[in-house]
């Protein structure tokens, strides 16, 4: 048989319904009975149940082929199918996908600017958009860094073996199946467990800062800029939290070593990280600043990345700000926060999000300089 005639062959038994017919379910290989799906694989259980709900199937022959590539539009089928939007038929001359782009489409759950090229595998961020979509229609507007923190948000992905999102990463059919698998079980009321760290890289990319992931605050939006004294103004571009109990949590290894102004351990602290702009508005001759010299915040202690560690890592990067004319400067600033202080500042809702500029002001990052939102006993 030709490469061509094969694949063709191999498109036609992908899901339930095949492209080139209707092909009854008998005709399938039972979901328990997958021959190259062995019970100790990591997305087996996914596979039988995606498989018993009837969205996805196997080839003839007894296979499910779990780490071949997924196209777009099969993948788009199997959330047309888990989603149980109505198909209508196929016209002459369309190709067996069509129906099932046109009914995504009046969902808006697919846009043509998502992609095109429907028979090239389908990337993690295009898994994202289609299932957020159809999950969540309050989301169908949303942008593509939004859809993909909500995709890990939602316990839809997951992070990959290193940790990262792989946005542009094919995905294969085993993929495919555990995220159908999550799909439906969020339609069906349930929830998902969430990776912390795969949904935390998503929200920074999206916000900026992983405040919500970690410590379910909400801050003003990213960049935020506020004078840090009269000859200083200061941008905050990202603002990470990393917990440095967990050594492999999001950005744990951008610390290799910590030491604590205070001279006192940093186990059972978060560490906050700020990366700012720094930038003079007035020239002052001779003169250097840095950030912790010109505002503070009486809850936080300051730490340092020692320069001497051999680890590369962006968060050592501590720059002062020469005054001796216009100039900017990209600096990193940390402080840490035990985690039994921030348990009783979210249950208070108490002030503590904001920096004293100098004992003469004070700038807020989020509303009234609290992230938990108004309870009764805010103080």
């Amino acid at each position: 048989m030709k490469k061509g005639s094969l694949s063709a062959a191999m498109l036609c038994f992908t899901l339930v319904l095949s492209a080139c017919g209707t092909v009854g379910a008998a005709s399938m290989a039972p979901a328990a009975e997958f021959s190259d799906v062995k019970p100790e694989h990591w997305a087996a259980s996914s596979i039988q149940r995606a498989a018993g709900s009837g969205v996805v199937s196997g080839l003839p022959d007894g296979r499910f082929n779990p780490d071949v590539t997924i196209s777009r539009a099969e993948f788009l089928k199997m959330v047309i199918l888990a989603a149980k939007i109505k198909v209508e038929g196929r016209s002459g001359g369309a190709t067996w996908y069509d129906p099932y782009v046109k009914a995504a489409a009046g969902d808006m759950i697919y846009k043509t600017t998502d992609f095109t090229g429907w028979t090239k595998p389908i990337s993690r961020l295009e898994m994202a958009k289609l299932v957020v979509r159809a999950v969540d229609p309050s989301l169908k507007s949303a942008g593509d860094k939004q859809l993909m923190y909500e995709a890990t948000k939602k316990g839809l992905i997951t992070g990959l073996s290193d940790g990262s999102i792989g946005k542009e990463k094919s995905s294969t059919r085993a993929t495919a199946a555990v995220v159908i698998d999550r799909m439906l079980t969020l339609l069906d009321g349930k929830t998902l467990k969430v990776d912390k760290r795969a949904a935390s890289y998503a929200e920074v990319d999206y916000r900026g800062t992983n405040l919500e992931t970690m410590w379910g605050g909400h801050m003003n939006p990213l960049p935020q800029t506020h004078d840090l004294s009269y000859a200083v103004r200061g941008t905050f571009h990202q603002i990470l939290i990393i917990d440095m109990d967990d050594k492999d949590g999001a950005y744990r290894e951008w610390v290799p070593s910590l030491i604590k102004v205070n001279g006192k351990d940093w186990r059972g602290d978060y560490l906050v990280a700020y990366k700012i702009e720094m930038e003079a508005l007035k020239t002052v001759p001779k003169t250097q600043v840095f950030f912790n010299r010109t505002v503070g915040n009486p809850y936080f202690r300051d730490a340092v990345i020692l320069n001497q560690d051999t680890t590369e890592t962006p968060l050592s990067t501590r720059k002062g700000l020469l005054l001796n004319k216009q100039n900017k400067v990209i600096t990193w600033h940390l402080q840490t926060i035990s985690k039994v202080e921030l348990s009783e500042f979210q249950q208070a809702n108490f002030r503590f999000w904001y920096f004293d500029w100098s004992g003469r002001g004070y700038f807020e990052l989020s509303k009234d300089g609290r992230l938990f939102g108004n309870k009764e006993n805010s103080k």
